[in-house]
């Protein structure tokens, strides 16, 4: 879902009638005072409105970043952290899921009901886990609720006490 972040282009609406109702009262009687409001809505047009794409559900690919503790508000880095392919989760619109921890990758299925979040029959390849890639696939499993903020998820467990925090990547 997009919002737009529009306060050029209400500027530049605002310079536009400006501009014509001077040029109404004023007759165009200095060229300055013409050039310079001519100027001004340019320069407030040129910057435009940008989509800002403000994610709210979860149908998209996400990369984890770490763990998160509500209590103290410590975070621990995943690691390792220069691993592209690594940490991967991805919904599916269908209620499915799928990624790559550090070596394995894995597959299931889950539920939504508000904010919160049941994910069931996961499995996963058994490959020897580098990093926190262990930890990381322990946590899956335990997931009970869901926020996103800013384009950031966080897979709250543990009775909401602790996280697994993602940020979008599509």
């Amino acid at each position: 879902m997009g919002t737009k972040n529009c306060l050029s282009e209400e500027i530049s609406l605002y310079l536009f009638t400006q501009f014509f109702h001077f040029k109404i009262l004023l007759f165009m009687r200095t060229k300055k005072l013409h050039s310079m409001i001519l100027f001004l809505f340019v320069i407030t047009g040129m910057g435009g409105c940008e989509d800002k794409i403000n994610v709210t559900d979860l149908y998209h690919t996400w990369k984890f970043q770490g763990f998160g503790n509500t209590n103290d508000n410590s975070f621990e880095k995943a690691t390792p952290s220069d691993c592209d392919k690594c940490y991967v989760l991805t919904f599916s619109e269908n209620g499915t899921l799928s990624g790559q921890s550090t070596t394995n990758g894995f597959i299931g299925e889950y539920t939504i009901d508000g904010e919160n979040v049941n994910i069931i029959n996961f499995i996963c390849t058994e490959i020897y886990e580098s990093g926190n890639g262990e930890k990381y696939l322990e946590k899956m499993n335990q997931i009970q609720r869901y926020k996103i903020i800013d384009n950031k998820l966080k897979l709250y467990y543990n009775q909401g006490q602790n996280y697994l925090l993602f940020n979008l990547i599509n």
